[in-house]
């Protein structure tokens, strides 16, 4: 018998997940995508956009505030040691110095030039290159879900497939940017500075679009041939890859639009408060312990959020000085919501790298590597 069990193959890991399949389905995207259904079907495009953009403000206060600023809390946690640490590679200790320090203090420079110079219409560049790295961020971010789902059901995808994922998610990415520049005209406005798009020609449109669904298809008959040769599929994932490209980064509807960022957050929120959640674990023993521990890091986030977007902006506003006449009487607000989603874009792409060892630790339960 004990010959036997020594010759016997290992029995196929565990599938995991971040909380349950029903759940993560409903976190990582599937969620979003029937809350949009019935968004369009319940409610009248002009009736419902008062009532989206109601909701969404409160609700923004919620969770997507807090989204950015638990970025925040991870990245510049044990901020010293990212620096420093043998734990972390050469490459990685240089992201944590370039995307914490160097990063922000050439995005606060350049705020302060355009400021004291006096130039509303460099300063307006800031949001096409917002809007420019949002898009980019979230086609990064539901690709990343692919993979954590990936990862937790052990259901690997290839090299190959990975690259022709990523390719289809930037595809999707450039092709809505596009879109979004021309469907917003040469002029519009954010917190009331007055900002130009890229003025997309109308041939660029078709060719992207032509692009985007050939490499769509390439994905679909990937995972067609993946699922006819019996290899595991980690559809959570796929859902939320999906999810976070082609209805939120194509729609142009605005009742629905006004969803985009909301759902974002659920999604990333899903994964940061999981990673947190086995943080407080390794901490206390018991749960009463690990309750306050994780209910103190969503406060701290919520509480961040709001000064970060609210508070500190609009104290600024009121106490220093500066030439309403060129840039209104929003400018911090401006600043401040523009200078939060970029850098939240820079934070992200360290944090979540690939061979980050917190990541392997908190989110894989991979046990830390030796320094």
């Amino acid at each position: 018998m004990s010959s036997i069990a020594a010759t016997a193959p290992a029995p196929p890991p565990a599938s995991r997940s971040l909380y349950s399949p029903t759940v993560d389905f409903l976190l990582l995207g599937g969620g979003s995508l029937l809350a949009l259904l019935a968004l369009r079907l319940l409610w009248p495009q002009q009736e419902g956009y008062a009532w989206s953009f109601a909701t969404v403000g409160v609700l923004a206060n919620w969770f997507n505030h807090p989204h950015f600023a638990h970025s925040y809390q991870l990245f510049y946690r044990g901020y010293a040691a990212k620096l420093t640490s043998p734990r972390y590679s050469a490459s990685l200790r240089f992201g944590y110095l370039l995307c914490g320090l160097l990063v922000p203090l050439a995005m606060a420079g350049f705020f302060a030039w355009t400021v004291l110079a006096g130039d509303a219409r460099t300063l307006g560049y800031a949001v096409n290159g917002m809007f420019f790295l949002v898009g980019w961020h979230y086609a990064k971010q539901g690709y990343g879900m692919a993979m954590v789902d990936a990862a937790l059901k052990k259901a690997f995808f290839s090299n190959t497939e990975k690259k022709l994922l990523l390719a289809n998610a930037f595809i999707v990415w450039l092709a809505s940017w596009l879109l979004g520049n021309q469907w917003l005209g040469q002029q519009a406005q954010f917190w009331g500075i007055v900002y130009t798009a890229l003025p997309v020609g109308p041939n660029w449109i078709p060719v992207a679009q032509a692009l985007m669904w050939a490499s769509g298809a390439g994905v679909l008959a990937l995972l067609a041939v993946r699922y006819a040769c019996g290899k595991p599929v980690a559809w959570n994932g796929l859902v939320a890859y999906a999810a976070a490209l082609y209805p939120w980064l194509l729609l142009r509807d605005p009742l629905l639009l006004l969803w985009v960022p909301l759902f974002h957050s659920l999604q990333y929120l899903a994964v940061v408060w999981r990673y947190q959640a086995n943080v407080v674990r390794g901490r206390s023993a018991s749960w009463r312990g690990r309750a306050l521990r994780l209910g103190g890091f969503m406060g701290v986030g919520l509480a961040l959020g709001w000064a970060g977007f609210w508070a500190l902006p609009r104290w600024l506003g009121a106490h220093v000085p500066y030439d309403q006449a060129v840039f209104g009487d929003s400018l911090f607000l401006f600043i401040f919501w523009i200078f939060i989603n970029v850098h939240h874009y820079f934070l992200d792409t360290v944090m979540w790298r690939k061979g980050n060892p917190d990541v392997a630790e908190h989110l894989f339960g991979m046990p830390p590597s030796p320094p």
